[in-house]
């Protein structure tokens, strides 16, 4: 039986439960297709939120009954630098200090490129981007992260936020 990803997140505790929550909503206002599965090896169940058009993934909710975290796919990170640039520490820290691309496969597009402080950045996006225990805020700015990606490849550029 398939679950949705209210269903998948009510395996966490209330307090995460319903920071988790408004990531699900925000898939939702986004009209994102959301794909919710549970991977046996890691025992993790997973729900995938992607654009339809054009077809891209732009966050992950990934959880267990003890532990969860969001994997945002930011490929355009220049393109709302300004935003970026007063997130928190924690967050630029946590995408600064991300894997470094190294071109791992054929398939492999360049990973995610973006200026920060006047230094170049190429990261991962496959194995990049993991965020977990953040306070509130930085919950809230990450929303806001994931909808800015979303607002640089949405053709109609509606404003979420």
């Amino acid at each position: 039986m398939e679950k949705t990803p209210i269903e998948m997140i009510k395996i966490l505790p209330d307090e995460e439960f319903s920071t988790v929550k408004l990531f699900v909503e925000l898939g939702e206002k986004l009209d994102c297709k959301n794909k919710v599965r549970f991977a046996p090896a890691h025992k993790t169940w997973k729900c995938v939120f992607s654009r339809t058009k054009p077809t891209r993934t732009l966050f992950t909710i990934e959880c267990t009954e003890t532990k969860w975290h969001i994997k945002a796919c930011l490929w355009y990170i220049d393109a709302y630098s300004d935003y970026f640039n007063k997130c928190s520490e924690k967050i630029r820290n946590e995408i600064i200090n991300a894997y470094d691309c190294k071109f791992c496969n054929k398939h492999c597009k360049g990973g995610a490129g973006f200026t920060f402080e006047g230094k170049q950045y190429q990261k991962c996006v496959g194995c990049v981007f993991y965020f977990s225990k953040l306070c509130k805020d930085d919950w809230y700015s990450l929303i806001s992260l994931i909808a800015k990606e979303y607002e640089v490849t949405n053709n109609k550029n509606r404003n979420y936020l």
